[in-house]
């Protein structure tokens, strides 16, 4: 697909008699897989989107079998423009590929596919072992280390060129670390998360309820003990609300006709998030 023989520098001798070659920046490299990156979750979101409104099916169930197969497909995709001269194509329109870095030559194939399949360690843990590129000299992150890979510029660049790409670079890195802070720091743990998505889960279900009120009775209603009653089993009822809701704060609003309604209740995490669901003509 992208084959570049020709560097911007020829190489030089190190002192251990291996090729040397000019090393790609961090920002580059963050570009570039951005790039790759984006082809990626574009073709997902394709996909769902084809199985959602061209074949009437929703892909609720299969997206972690989808995510599987597209992420086994983009290893092996790195792998096979990784070696032999070959690019991704985000690294082709920064300008960077991929190197052995004991012999400044071709890596196998599979030191290149397990290369890329710790992009998926770098993107759960928020690409955190890019930062070891910016801690040596060789600017070698975390899948280099693992496959005695190194990355190489492939070609000149110009002042407006790098220019851009290091802010692109600067950008994509300082969005990594406002997400990291907002991760550790902002967000609700996933215990608190799990409090806040059953207190939505059960608002949900009393939506449902309501539903089946209307069409049992014409409208809708805010006695909780009928839609209880409705639910087929009041006692579960009663303690899953217990469960997932606090009892202050819960309330259905209905209109004046009884032809909508919110409900709005409080969820038992620390900070008593508020969830809602309406219902509006």
């Amino acid at each position: 697909m992208f084959n570049q023989q020709q560097f911007a520098q020829q190489p030089v001798q190190n002192y251990e008699g291996q090729p040397q070659f000019e090393r790609a920046t961090i920002f580059e490299r963050m570009v570039a897989l951005a790039i790759d990156f984006l082809g990626l979750f574009a073709v997902i979101y394709l996909t769902c989107y084809i199985l959602i409104t061209q074949m009437g099916i929703f892909p609720a169930k299969l997206y972690w079998l989808i995510l599987l197969f597209y992420y086994a497909l983009f290893i092996l995709y790195c792998g096979f423009f990784s070696i032999d001269g070959r690019q991704t194509l985000g690294k082709f329109l920064v300008g960077i590929k991929i190197i052995d870095r004991s012999t400044g030559g071709s890596l196998t194939f599979k030191k290149a596919a397990i290369r890329a399949a710790v992009y998926f360690l770098n993107l759960f843990t928020l690409f955190f072992g890019f930062v070891l590129a910016l801690l040596n000299k060789r600017r070698l992150a975390l899948q280099d280390y693992i496959a005695g890979s190194e990355v190489i510029s492939v070609r000149e660049k110009s002042p407006t060129e790098t220019i851009i790409l290091s802010a692109l670079g600067t950008m994509l890195m300082a969005g990594l670390a406002f997400y990291a802070y907002y991760l550790f720091f902002i967000a609700p743990s996933s215990f608190q998360q799990e409090l806040i998505d059953n207190a939505q889960n059960q608002v949900n279900d009393i939506a449902k309820l309501e539903e089946a009120h209307k069409i049992h009775f014409g409208k809708y209603t805010n006695d909780l003990n009928r839609l209880a009653l409705i639910s087929g089993d009041p006692v579960q009822f009663q303690r899953d609300m217990q469960k997932n809701l606090r009892r202050e704060g819960f309330s259905i609003g209905l209109t004046m006709d009884r032809s909508s309604y919110q409900i709005r209740g409080k969820a038992k995490d620390k900070e008593q998030t508020v969830v809602t669901i309406t219902n509006k003509k």
